[in-house]
């Protein structure tokens, strides 16, 4: 799921750190109720209100309108008390308590409680919940997370206790600097036993199934067209909620959401790159940055990519500046790099891009150089190559671009083209049915690790199939072994590891940072746009007259 600076703006005079801040005159946001909401436009449906199951950029978006755990983000990206008010932790960095607020309610007026937390988590690594998150426990360092989640120990066993009603306690098997900040992501935020227990299967399938401790609660979701959500008058800090609500609705075409947007219908719309230079001079325009990182997954499996040299040749074929520029043209920005800018602030308080090397430049005579040496090793002078891609149109596009590269600047090689609807490619991905795949991760937390781990040999997410005893090290020493307490020492094995990973190995091929160009109505403020974590938070929202 992706979210450090963060910047929304309309005027340069109002740019703020990982806000939108946005002023001025402009449209109509009241409802026909003569109520105040704020009406946004997405391009992909709501897949899933189950903090546990969702995986999608959106779904968590929307949860965290909704639900809040024991930290927030202010609008520059730092934690800030929500359910918890503090917290201690001990000199070793293995236990932290939590005291939690005693007047944060459920929407059905129940008390938030410790145990909220201690079910929520134990939920998360249960085997039988299936979470694809499940992994997050243990990156946070979680004693027994591992464990439970491979099936070996009961998740009554997880580090995490209610000492009492308001107090919590984790226990963690190793010092995780970033622990507290995980904790502002949907996975670790608490939830109600009783009424997810009642629902059974049925919890999160629609807003009748749906609990809220947070600024919002949905009440209604009709899938494929839309759904809304009111104030939660049940909040602790409601009196802060300026707002009646929010309205998103599905619109798919860019082209049309940009229309009703003329036409007074939406407040918030995301524009596509054909777009962009339509609406650019407009006060009305905005672009923020985003942590998401696309890039092209090999599969080291197939025989081509089983080959260092052709995943090198690969890896310097494609013109990924046209990508950002011509094709994108919405402040993504090509990359050469697998860890994303504006991420993580190391020891030496500057940016993990801005002392680390970058990699798989585009590079024509270099790709031939590889691609030569490929051929003749693996003793073929013609190669067909399918790329498995998201059937969107803008990645329709850069896929286009990328078989032309590719054929171009390859001789001997044929790329053919498969598009598929995200669940799909997903899951051809992670079943290695594929041969090569266009892919993108956005950060989870404020940490190197964040992408580094996906390519562990025995990682979840290590679609290439990747398998290195040197980057496995690199990443363990800085994550949980002998260099998880030596800021400086992780730092650099992190470094480390990205070399192996794009230079040494290039076991996959990064191509741009995500930006995003929107349309938001001049009266608005308050939107907090994050690369970390929950990518928008509306809880501060004001419409003005």
């Amino acid at each position: 799921m992706k979210r450090s600076k963060k910047l929304l703006t309309i005027l340069l005079a109002l740019v703020l750190m990982s806000t939108l801040v946005l002023s001025g005159c402009g449209q109509d946001t009241t409802s026909s109720s003569g109520k105040k909401y704020l009406r946004l436009a997405k391009d992909v449906e709501l897949a899933s209100m189950d903090q546990h199951i969702a995986t999608d950029e959106l779904s968590f978006e929307t949860i965290a309108a909704t639900i809040e755990g024991l930290y927030s983000l202010d609008k520059d990206g730092n934690i800030i008390p929500a359910i918890a008010l503090s917290d201690e932790a001990s000199d070793d960095g293995l236990t932290y308590t939590f005291k939690l607020r005693e007047d944060a309610k459920w929407s059905n007026g129940e008390p938030v409680t410790a145990n909220d937390f201690v079910y929520s988590w134990r939920r998360l690594v249960d085997p039988n919940t299936a979470s694809e998150y499940n992994f997050i426990m243990d990156v946070a360092g979680v004693s027994n997370a591992s464990k439970i989640a491979a099936g070996e120990l009961p998740k009554e066993e997880l580090g995490v206790e209610a000492i009492d009603e308001h107090t919590l306690k984790v226990t963690l098997e190793r010092p995780t600097p970033y622990f507290r900040t995980l904790t502002t992501f949907a996975s670790f935020f608490p939830l109600n036993e009783k009424f997810v227990t009642e629902k059974g299967d049925k919890y999160a399938l629609d807003s009748d199934s749906l609990l809220s401790n947070g600024p919002f609660k949905m009440v209604e979701w009709n899938k494929g067209y839309g759904y809304k959500l009111d104030k939660n008058p049940d909040y602790y800090d409601a009196n802060k909620v300026k707002i009646d609500g929010l309205e998103f609705r599905i619109i798919k075409d860019s082209q049309t959401a940009a229309l009703k947007f003329e036409s007074n219908e939406l407040d918030v719309v995301k524009l596509s790159s054909e777009l962009v230079d339509k609406y650019k001079s407009q006060s009305s325009f905005a672009q923020v940055n985003s942590g998401f990182l696309w890039y092209m997954s090999f599969n080291h499996e197939t025989e081509i990519f089983g080959s260092l040299n052709a995943r090198k040749a690969f890896s310097h074929a494609i013109n990924k500046e046209h990508i950002a520029n011509k094709i994108l043209n919405d402040g993504s920005v090509a990359a050469d790099f697998i860890v994303p800018k504006e991420l993580a602030t190391g020891p030496d308080g500057k940016d993990f891009r801005e002392t680390a090397e970058t990699y798989a430049k585009y590079d024509k005579e270099l790709a031939l150089e590889y691609w030569n040496k490929a051929k003749s090793e693996l003793g073929k002078d013609s190669f067909e190559v399918e790329i498995l891609f998201d059937d969107a149109e803008a990645v329709k596009k850069m896929a286009e671009f990328i078989q032309a590269e590719l054929e171009t600047n390859l001789p001997g090689l044929t790329v053919k083209l498969k598009a598929q609807p995200k669940k799909n490619r997903l899951e051809l991905m992670r079943e290695g049915s594929f041969e090569a795949g266009i892919t993108r991760w956005g950060p989870d937390y404020a940490d190197p690790l964040t992408y580094l781990e996906l390519f562990l040999s025995d990682g979840s997410q290590n679609t290439p199939n990747y398998v290195s005893e040197e980057y496995d090290k690199l990443v363990f020493d800085s994550s949980r072994g002998e260099l998880a307490g030596d800021p400086e020492g992780r730092w650099e094995a992190m470094k480390q590891a990205e070399s192996v990973l794009l230079e040494k190995d290039a076991a996959v091929s990064p191509l741009y940072q995500s930006g995003y160009a929107f349309l938001i109505n001049p009266k608005v403020k308050g939107i907090e746009s994050h690369t970390v974590g929950t990518p928008y938070i509306y809880k501060n929202v004001e419409i003005g007259e």
